[in-house]
């Protein structure tokens, strides 16, 4: 059954109004040419860590947004295709120095997922690096490609983007051009639920979120269960609802407040557990 296009711009509405409650905006600095060059300078973009709560303590994670296609809770995957030259003794692949990784597919393309399959690639040893640089070329080399269980977490983000957490970004391609990603490493391809906060719709139907309030998970990394794609529930709570008096998952459960799930997965790393 296909979607009407009232539905996909409520999807896309309530995405951006999301996003907007979950983060500050953040100043958008250009990196600055040298005296001499005529080169347009590249912007640079900040990707700020945004506060949460969990189990009561606070926890801070990147909001990557809803680029990642998802059904009943389970994200979609796409290939990433990494270059070996075998096996060592101990079953560990070989990795060809000097060649980055290939997608086939970037951000606004059909088929794009921030979560990757590997898939290994294995050339001779005789191999240029970075020879092959797109999946077309790839296909034409005729190499064998194994295809494995590991999914990683690594969002294609624009060049020059800068992690308030100081993660640096990896090089790949995608038909032969070069896109940036950082890596949070293995994840599962389910989802799970984040809890944001809202007072209800406005007349054209866009979510009315609760100012100053966190948003509210219940796993985080060394959980069983840790993912970092979150399907949305927005809970209704009344105008005289105090920002922040709900701080984890119990307490969602125990206000018995209405839940909504629009059908939306975010991708949102957490990469800070409050301790204390």
């Amino acid at each position: 059954m296909r979607l009407s296009k009232f539905v996909f711009a409520l999807f896309a509405l309530m995405a951006l109004a999301l996003a907007a409650a979950c983060s500050s905006p953040t100043p958008t600095p250009t990196a600055t040419p040298s005296p001499t060059s005529t080169a347009t300078p590249i912007p640079i973009e900040t990707q700020a860590l945004v506060a949460g709560w969990y189990q009561d303590k606070g926890v801070k994670y990147y909001d990557f947004g809803t680029k990642s296609p998802a059904s009943n809770g389970t994200v979609s995957i796409a290939p990433i295709f990494v270059f070996i030259t075998g096996m060592d003794s101990a079953g560990n692949p070989q990795f060809v120095e000097g060649q980055h990784n290939i997608v086939d597919t970037v951000p606004g393309v059909e088929g794009y997922s921030d979560l990757w399959r590997v898939m290994l690639v294995t050339v001779p040893e005789s191999y240029q690096p970075d020879s092959v640089r797109s999946r077309q070329e790839l296909d034409a080399a005729g190499y064998s490609i194994t295809s494995t269980d590991i999914l990683v977490n690594c969002p294609i983000v624009p060049e020059g983007t800068m992690l308030e957490g100081g993660e640096a970004l990896t090089q790949g391609r995608s038909e032969g051009d070069e896109v940036y990603y950082p890596d949070f490493g293995m994840n599962t391809e389910s989802a799970v639920p984040i809890w944001a906060f809202i007072t209800g719709m406005d007349a054209a139907g866009n979510p009315q979120f609760v100012e100053g309030q966190r948003n509210v998970i219940d796993v985080v990394p060394g959980d069983i269960g840790y993912s970092a794609f979150w399907e949305v529930n927005l809970v209704i709570v009344p105008e005289g609802y105090q920002a922040n008096a709900i701080r984890s998952a119990a307490d969602v459960r125990a206000s018995g407040y209405e839940i909504i799930k629009p059908g939306l997965v975010v991708n949102c790393p957490v990469t800070v557990v409050d301790q204390s």
